[in-house]
């Protein structure tokens, strides 16, 4: 089963290489759809020049700055693999993780699939303000839909790609997180849980979410439970 690697990006200038030799490197069938949400600080420029004809990887690009969530929706359609996952354009993460995320949804065990921060007993300090918001919405996920998850916030959302295709997202920034979570929830689809690798950034490295993230986080949660 191939997996479609689906990369939202905004002015990562100084990781896009890396990030992209990181996920090319990992030893699985996979393909890699960029999305460039107008970057302004030279990202797009390295893209251009240096990714456009590789093999496996398309790259697609925005005129105006649409959001987290607007550029998954860019990339979703141009996905073929039959599973389909995010990827920040920074090295937060470890993208072979992949290898250990994919196989629930493989293996047929699990439709969709979770990398948890908090599952790692390793895992790195978080600021404790982010921290606590990402473990608060994690407990609301748990107890308006029915879930036994730890992280909600992740980064590594897997799906199989025709559950992802179907889903009507709405929202075009950071509120991707809790609309697809409360949607395959609703669905019926119980998300399993694995631990992954975390190395945070701070703020002043390019970290963008916030606490007013959390706040609309929280407020799509309790909206498609009570409202939609």
């Amino acid at each position: 089963m191939k997996l479609s690697i689906i990369m939202p990006v905004f002015n990562e200038h100084k990781t896009i290489r890396e990030i992209i030799a990181k996920v090319m490197a990992v030893p699985i069938e996979k393909e890699l759809i960029i999305v460039d949400d107008a970057s302004t600080d030279g990202t797009r420029d390295i893209l251009k020049a240096e990714f456009e004809n590789k093999p496996d990887i398309r790259v697609f690009y925005h005129e105006q700055n649409k959001g987290k969530a607007g550029a998954i929706k860019t990339g979703i359609p141009h996905c073929t693999g039959e599973i389909i996952s995010i990827q920040d354009g920074d090295l937060e993460t470890d993208p072979n993780d992949f290898i250990h995320l994919t196989e629930p949804i493989k293996k047929g065990e699990a439709s969709v699939v979770y990398g948890s921060r908090y599952l790692n007993r390793t895992e790195k300090s978080l600021y404790f303000a982010y921290k606590f918001g990402a473990r608060f919405l994690s407990v609301v996920v748990n107890i308006l839909y029915c879930q036994n998850i730890t992280d909600e916030a992740t980064c590594y959302k897997v799906f199989k790609a025709d559950i992802l295709k179907q889903i009507p997202l709405e929202y075009n920034r950071f509120e991707f997180c809790p609309e697809v979570t409360a949607k395959v929830s609703k669905m019926g689809y119980k998300i399993k849980e694995l631990p992954m690798n975390y190395y945070p950034r701070s703020f002043d490295e390019g970290k963008k979410m916030n606490w007013r993230d959390g706040i609309i986080a929280l407020w799509v949660l309790l909206k498609f439970r009570f409202v939609n």
